[in-house]
């Protein structure tokens, strides 16, 4: 019987050691596998910011070598009421590229308009509010969009307005604050 015993009890510490051994090993296993999602996530993440720094860069740069503006209208040669911050409604958007010697470069151009601040004045994820394109002439140093259709402003909050070629590149880009009435 003693012999019985011990030969259990050593068979009990032998399934306890292999369970504890099959443990962390899966432990070990699910560790890994977390790790490499953390990477991949890191990874991902860090992409994503670098594409948006050399979007950001493009479109200060090409900022800084004219101005998108905005205003009432555009009549008989003559920009009414040029503001950065208008009540909700329909505006003309201007483009001014003689102090930089450039020119649109492209015979047609679009207006990627997106909404970056909401009312009270705090950022928000960038919500795309439509893109409109429009026929140019690439020797233009100087324009203006109007469109009783879709250049209208809805809703209290700050826009982004980017006058850029139909592959994405920025050629301008401006800000608009639309405020209650």
């Amino acid at each position: 019987m003693k012999n019985f015993k011990g030969k259990f009890n050593f068979i009990v510490v032998l399934f306890i050691a292999v369970s504890v051994l099959f443990a962390c090993g899966k432990l070990k296993e699910t560790v890994q596998n977390e790790v490499k999602k953390e990477e991949t996530k890191q990874e991902t993440t860090k992409k994503e910011e670098t594409k948006q720094e050399e979007i950001t860069k493009k479109e200060v740069t090409k900022s800084a070598e004219g101005r998108l503006y905005f205003c009432e209208q555009y009549k008989n040669g003559e920009e009414i009421g040029v503001s950065e911050s208008f009540t909700p409604g329909w505006l003309t958007v201007m483009v001014d590229l003689r102090p930089s010697g450039r020119t649109l470069g492209t015979g047609k151009v679009e207006l990627l308009i997106s909404k970056i601040k909401n009312a009270a004045g705090d950022e928000i994820s960038e919500k795309i509010i439509g893109t409109l394109p429009y026929d140019v002439q690439a020797d233009w140093d100087y324009t203006y969009f109007t469109d009783k259709t879709k250049l209208k402003f809805s809703s209290p909050g700050t826009y982004k307005v980017v006058c850029q070629k139909t592959d994405g590149t920025p050629i301008v880009r401006g800000e608009v604050e639309i405020v209650p009435r």
